[in-house]
């Protein structure tokens, strides 16, 4: 069975099947989509959770945590991370074979990046669609993100306008995460009037709030002390480490092409049009690309990728301690 995620709510409300498999890049939509199945399962008695990453599954761990009973829990729900590899021979004929015949006391929640055509071809997939759910997340176009925020901002009874969200896209730029956090603040302020578009700005300028953004382009002009003592600020007032690695990595990809193509000629200013980078970006634009090349956004981007994997638990470390070290590089 295949579902949306705005079906997903529903569907749980009405029936739980044994195995349900999450697709897709939208970080965001795929955390709300995590924590509804979750939720569920816990009310249906499924109390203890267990996740597995594709590096430590080989096929006697994975026979062990789906057929081994608890001594906590008569009910388990079993989240298996296929976002970075998908399983490899053993496991994935094991899994083939439990689509066949679920266990009755276990809840399988599969984590894939995107379902590609060797996913989809492939018979453990095959078998584990038939008996459960696929859910495929997709990125929401640029063009649709202002009924997004509308819908969203609704969840918390706040009267955004239509320029209001349009004007939360401009700033986030199609960061859904980003646009999420901006809202969750502005209900924290229990505004009194309608939020426009001025609200939204007033939001975005006030100097004693910082934001992922200020950090940023902190960050690329090479002003390593205003840098950390924003991620201090941001630290405190909990935003969340995955917001800004994923700021820092679209920069860094930006910047390569940038750097690429100015290699070959182009003006930097039709680029900066080209690419709608605004004005107010421009200058730590212009004074990153002065000191680093694209062979250098390439290594940053690999960087940044480790302290992706750092928040996910996937090496250890602490994140803060890294970030303070990465923003050093940037000097």
């Amino acid at each position: 069975m295949k579902l949306t995620l705005a079906q997903l709510e529903l569907h749980l409300t009405k029936n739980l099947l044994p195995i349900y498999l999450i697709s897709g890049e939208e970080i965001l939509l795929k955390q709300e989509a995590f924590q509804l199945i979750r939720k569920a399962a816990k009310q249906a008695g499924f109390s203890e959770r267990t996740r597995l990453s594709t590096d430590a599954l080989d096929e006697d761990t994975l026979y062990h945590a789906i057929h081994t009973n608890s001594l906590l829990a008569e009910k388990r729900l079993l989240e298996l991370d296929f976002t970075h590899a998908n399983p490899l021979k053993a496991p994935a004929a094991l899994l083939q074979e439990y689509g066949g015949k679920p266990v009755d006391n276990v809840l399988l929640l599969i984590d894939l990046a995107k379902i590609d055509e060797k996913i989809a071809k492939s018979a453990w997939y095959k078998s584990l669609e038939k008996a459960g759910v696929v859910i495929a997340i997709w990125p929401i176009p640029r063009e649709q993100l202002p009924q997004w925020i509308m819908q969203r901002a609704k969840r918390y009874k706040l009267p955004f306008t239509l320029e209001a969200a349009r004007a939360l896209t401009d700033y986030v730029e199609g960061n859904l995460s980003a646009a999420a956090q901006i809202i969750e603040k502005i209900y924290l302020y229990r505004p009194d009037q309608p939020i426009n578009a001025e609200f939204i700005k007033q939001i975005f300028s006030d100097e004693s709030h910082f934001t992922v953004f200020d950090f940023i382009e902190n960050a690329l002009m090479g002003e390593p002390a205003r840098t950390l003592h924003i991620l201090d600020h941001l630290k405190a007032e909990g935003t969340e480490p995955t917001l800004i690695i994923w700021g820092l990595a679209r920069e860094f990809r930006l910047l390569a092409d940038l750097s690429e193509q100015l290699k070959k000629g182009e003006r930097q200013d039709a680029l900066f049009q080209k690419y709608r980078i605004f004005f107010r970006r421009q200058t730590a634009f212009r004074r990153f690309l002065t000191r680093f090349a694209r062979e250098d956004c390439i290594q940053l981007l690999k960087e940044t990728a480790q302290l992706d994997r750092l928040v996910k638990g996937a090496v250890t470390g602490n994140i803060w301690n890294s970030l303070q070290l990465f923003c050093l590089r940037l000097v």
